[in-house]
């Protein structure tokens, strides 16, 4: 659990810093006192956050049901980007957000589309100092909002291949190592220059490492769940198309198994 608390709370530490400049969209005539700012920044945001990321799981393990039913914008906006707002879109101590997600109407402040998207890029795995290159690739549904005050958030649910790797063990071994993951994420940030998406990326994959040794074929299977994080930029080409690059730091960590692994990926995706 430590290992895995690490990755998470560096997640909340860069995404508060990506996201700061998000508050100064907001018109607030709230003067709160020192003690509700101290109440909002040691429990009340905190709780937010942990409550968007509870969220993602719940809107990734049911978002194909969600597109069957015409429902998973609703589900979006509720379980992950009203409480990332809450964690992030507000004055230090204030209750209220003028841009509140709710609030806003969809053409009208907000703009809610679906996406399917790919990637493919280079993967490094890094299992207690023995490390291999490859290549890696996804495929994810998703949930894209764009509000008027520049504010970005992505809800995603994928699968995806962390590469097939020749990894040196010391000198004299060498093993195949293939991992896999399925992934659920939010992303958040803000649109920069050049109508660029900057986001910060947080989210819990189920991952399968198998571990294959050249010299005899003896193998040795791996699975749990942890953490992942990154940051992402992101830029719609056309109306329908966006193209992004993005880097993810993964953590795999099961009994006497511990590795790293890191992507740098290309994506494209397409809105609908």
């Amino acid at each position: 659990m430590t290992a895995m608390k690490k990755p998470l709370l560096a997640s909340v530490a860069a995404a508060s810093l990506l996201t700061s400049g998000m508050v100064t969209a907001e018109v607030v005539d709230e003067k709160p006192s020192a003690g509700a700012m101290v109440v909002d920044a040691v429990f009340v945001r905190p709780l937010y956050f942990i409550l968007s990321q509870a969220g993602s799981l719940v809107y990734g393990a049911t978002l194909p049901f969600t597109l069957l039913g015409e429902n998973a914008t609703d589900a979006a906006e509720t379980l992950v980007v009203t409480p990332l707002q809450g964690a992030f879109v507000r004055c230090l101590g204030c209750g209220d957000i003028d841009n509140e997600v709710a609030a806003l109407e969809e053409g009208k402040g907000k703009t809610i589309r679906h996406f399917a998207m790919i990637s493919a890029g280079q993967t490094n795995f890094d299992q207690d100092g023995n490390t291999g290159d490859g290549i890696s690739g996804g495929a994810y549904l998703g949930t894209h909002f764009s509000l008027s005050d520049t504010s970005r958030f992505d809800v995603l649910l994928g699968y995806r291949s962390l590469g097939s790797l020749d990894v040196e063990e010391g000198e004299a071994n060498e093993y195949e190592a293939k991992t896999s993951s399925i992934q659920i994420a939010s992303r958040f940030g803000k649109q920069i220059f050049w109508d660029i998406e900057l986001m910060g990326k947080l989210g819990l994959h189920s991952w399968e490492s198998d571990l294959k040794a050249k010299s005899d074929g003896s193998k040795l299977d791996f699975s749990g769940y942890d953490f992942f994080y990154g940051i992402a930029l992101e830029k719609f080409i056309t109306d329908d198309i966006r193209v992004g690059v993005e880097h993810t730091r993964y953590s795999l960590e099961e009994d006497d198994f511990e590795a790293k692994i890191n992507t740098t990926d290309l994506n494209i995706s397409y809105m609908f």
